[in-house]
Order: structure tokens, then sequence, then C-alpha cells
């Protein structure tokens, strides 16, 4: 309930996120309907960066999902002074959704522990589920001693889908998203400079940027 209060505090805000996610939440939903996941995860980015393909964290993460320089090289995401696969939108996604996957499985299918593991670590959830196992306490998520940022992070998201499923309850106006993905992708044979390919394209070169946030050069 605290989380549904901060996100309808300030709809616009609210909105705003939503309109962030447009070119990207398609391809998003796609790709975890065929990988037979929870709808609802296509909503993480929001908790994670608010669909801000530039984010960057004081603690090292980056890009939409968030990958810290560790998780992204365990899940194969390149990085060099052209390119930073943690900001790439389809590599990005398809490694943060294949550890999602990987995680899920370690925890014998519980979303909220797979959630919490890919927040602060599998680790640290290991750690809490033998803390409270030795002290004969309950193991799931809402009785482990996580970090605070974990402990909320999971009910941001339920937060998040509780208002998706009844804008109108909560007085949400939801913006209008494409049903179809938004963005092709294009194979090329060598370098090409971002605003000969935008004009190429026939769209803004801010518009190709923003499709192509991984590559750090124009």
């Amino acid at each position: 309930r605290p989380y549904i209060d901060q996100f309808t505090k300030h709809p616009h805000l609210f909105e705003q996120m939503l309109q962030q996610a447009k070119p990207y939440l398609a391809y998003i939903l796609n790709r975890i309907h065929q990988k037979n996941m929870p709808t609802e995860l296509a909503l993480l980015p929001v908790v994670e960066s608010a669909f801000d393909p530039f984010a960057t964290s004081p603690t090292g993460a980056a890009g939409i999902w968030q990958f810290m320089p560790a998780t992204a090289a365990e899940a194969g995401l390149e990085k060099d002074r052209w390119y930073d696969g943690r900001l790439d939108i389809v590599a990005s996604t398809e490694a943060a959704l294949d550890y999602l996957g990987n995680l899920h499985a370690r925890y014998n299918g519980d979303w909220l522990l797979t959630l919490a593991a890919y927040n602060a670590g599998s680790g640290r959830v290991r750690k809490a589920i033998r803390h409270n196992r030795d002290a004969g306490e309950q193991t799931d998520f809402w009785h482990l001693p996580l970090p605070s940022e974990t402990r909320s992070y999971v009910p941001k998201l339920i937060a998040l889908r509780k208002i998706i499923e009844n804008p109108n309850v909560f007085n949400i106006s939801l913006p209008s998203l494409p049903d179809n993905v938004y963005f092709s992708s294009v194979e090329i044979q060598g370098q090409i400079e971002f605003k000969v390919a935008a004009r190429l394209a026939g769209i803004t070169l801010i518009e190709l940027q923003r499709l192509n946030p991984g590559y750090k050069r124009s």
C-alpha cells in the first residue's frame, strides 16, 4: 500500500515513466511471453531505472535493467570503449530474462525470492534463508532479513501491477502504448555514423540514440 500511494501521488510522473517505456515495452513483453514468464516482469525496468536507457547508479549499475559490471560479465554482456551491452536494449533484455529464469529455477519457482536475488544478489538471499532456517523461522521473502532496498523492491513491483490492473481505482490515466514491437534490428557490414544511419532510417538522431544506447560513440 505505501508504494501504491507513492506511485499514485504524482500521476503525471507515473505516466511519464510509462511514456519513457514506449520504444521498449512491446519488445520486452513479446520476449517475456515467448519465455512463458510472468507479464509483470516487463515492469521491472520501471523499478530499476524508470525506463531510462542511459540510467547509471552510484554503485556502477547501468541500463534499463541496471546490470552491475560483475553480473553483466557473468551474463555475457560485452563492454569496451565503444560499446556497453548493459545499455543495449536487446542484449540486456535477453540477459536479464535469462538471469531471472536461472534464479527462478534456483529458488524452486518462487518469483518473490527470484526478484529479491536479482536485486540483492543470490548469495545474500541464500545467506538470509540459511539464517532463518537455522533460527527455526520462516524462509519466505516477507520474513527474510534482507537489505531495506530489497525489502521495498518486491513490493514496488507488486504495487505497479496493482495500479496497471486497476488504473481507474487509483485515478491513473495510462498512456496509449503500441501493441507491436516499436523497432527492428538491422545487421550492418561495418561502422556507420549515427547521423548518417538516422538520415537513412528517416528518424531523428535523438530517436536513433534512444534505440541504440549501448553504443558509446557517434
